[in-house]
């Protein structure tokens, strides 16, 4: 007789192999966000003539945190 865990690992097992997971489609989230971050803190001092009053307003983000942001990646 087999017990509800062992059920249970192969009912994963089962579905595991009718669905395999797609290791091309992974993405890292910190990564992207990065990528995004640096991204609009870059357009935004472009736009703005490098004043990171008006970028960090445009961005909705406080001066310190943009300037903390910026620095962070090298942008300023």
């Amino acid at each position: 007789m087999t017990t509800y865990k062992e059920e249970q690992d192969g009912l994963w097992a089962a579905l595991d192999e009718a669905f395999p997971i797609n290791t091309k489609l992974q993405i890292n989230l910190n990564d992207e966000v990065t990528k995004l971050e640096m991204s609009r803190i870059s357009e935004a001092l472009r736009e703005h003539d490098g004043n990171q009053t008006k970028a960090a307003k445009a961005l909705d983000l406080g001066r310190v945190t943009f300037i903390a942001k910026a620095k962070k990646y090298e942008l300023v």
